[in-house]
């Protein structure tokens, strides 16, 4: 299964992340601490079932 999340550097240099197919939103304030909130929601959207793997998360990067 793969996940692709529209990733947006804000102006302000934060980033927000979106994969609309499994309805996962999340942000931080640099990329490090959004990759470790993308992990964390994937965590907690997949709970109980099986969840992808690293290699099949898709980051598409846009700047406003």
């Amino acid at each position: 299964m793969e996940l692709t999340f529209e990733v947006i550097q804000q102006l302000e240099g934060s980033f927000v992340a979106a994969c609309y197919s499994e309805n996962i939103y999340t942000e931080g304030s640099s990329l490090e601490e959004l990759h470790e909130n993308i992990v964390s929601a994937i965590d907690v959207r997949f709970r109980g079932r099986d969840k992808p793997d690293g290699s099949d998360v898709r980051l598409m990067l846009f700047r406003e």
